[in-house]
């Protein structure tokens, strides 16, 4: 029998589930259509939108659809289970998104630590460090994807490991892996910070003042943004621990479903800091709502003044730096 809580729960699933999806697409749709690729962390946050939109989509079926339909049992429902009901593919781009977001700090810090060289991250480079964050998260979470099963008893998706394998060691890692990816994180924009602060007492041409307020507001959104990955993501790191020790917590309880919600949360709020922090983002996004083009007239989402709009480069020139 279903639950208050339950229906509270699916009922919140739902509402973010549009949400996360909706606008993960926007962005995505309106970052290429701006062209705006070129940029190196410009196509780092691309890539974060697109394992936002595949963590809304993997938690459909299994935190929303669970009820819609009669799960198949035997080799049919592990497969299943491996590979659309389980959570393998789910954990897979949660990971890769908390290495993308790791990708994006350095990107930053070496920007700004060396400003006259420019960014570090080539074209080549810059595949090459996406295929890694998509490739070392998959390779994390195979095994969760090799050992889930379809259990009848619980009629849930459980991890069945071999007797010899120890599934503590491997939560343990998962915990250390998660969490530390924060830590490296917060390490790297905690100097980030300091370096701006340095330079702006020490700055004497506007130019360069703007310049450095430009990299701050930036620097300023992406601390948001592990912020809130952070709050997001270390519950369920720690529910997940939790599960293989001594503890009233237990593998798809209420209060595991509750951390998975979190998961979601944080992929849904991602475009809105986004889009409310950086103008080279806001713009393209309402003129791709509004069907306008980048070079015409169009009217600020903030004012109801009509403004003449420019070429969408313009914004994205501070974010180059």
């Amino acid at each position: 029998m279903t639950s208050g809580f339950d229906i509270v729960l699916l009922t919140l699933f739902s509402i973010l589930e549009t949400i996360c999806i909706t606008f993960n697409v926007i962005l995505c749709v309106a970052m290429y259509r701006s062209k705006s690729l070129t940029i190196p962390m410009n196509n780092l946050i691309f890539n974060l939108a697109i394992s936002d939109i595949m963590i809304g989509l993997w938690i459909l079926p299994r935190h929303v659809f669970s009820e819609a339909f009669r799960h198949p049992t035997g080799k049919t429902g592990d497969f299943l289970c491996k590979f659309i009901t389980g959570s393998g593919v789910l954990w897979t781009s949660s990971t890769a998104s908390g290495f993308l977001l790791i990708a994006i700090a350095v990107e930053r810090f070496t920007s700004i630590r060396s400003p006259n060289q420019g960014t570090t991250l080539t074209s080549l480079r810059l595949k090459t460090v996406v295929a890694i964050c998509w490739i070392t998260a998959a390779a994390a979470n195979l095994p969760t994807m090799v050992v889930f099963a379809y259990d009848e008893q619980t009629q849930f998706c459980v991890e069945e490991w071999p007797h010899w394998i120890s599934p503590k060691a491997y939560v343990a890692c998962v915990f250390f892996l998660g969490t530390s990816s924060v830590v490296v994180m917060f390490i790297l924009y905690s100097q980030i910070i300091f370096i701006l602060w340095k330079r702006q007492r020490v700055a004497t041409e506007i130019s360069q003042a703007a310049r450095i307020r430009a990299r701050k507001n930036l620097t300023r959104l992406l601390v948001l943004v592990t912020a809130v990955h952070t709050v997001c993501r270390i519950p369920n790191y720690t529910t997940y621990l939790l599960t293989y020790f001594p503890s009233s917590i237990t593998y798809g309880s209420n209060v595991y479903n509750l951390t998975v919600l979190l998961i979601l949360l944080n992929s849904t709020l991602h475009p809105f800091m986004l889009l409310s922090n950086v103008q080279g983002f806001r713009r393209p996004f309402f003129l791709l709502s509004c069907h306008h083009h980048c070079n015409r007239v169009a009217v600020e989402p903030e004012s109801e003044h009509v403004v003449q709009t420019r070429p969408i480069e313009f914004y994205l020139r501070e974010m180059k730096s």
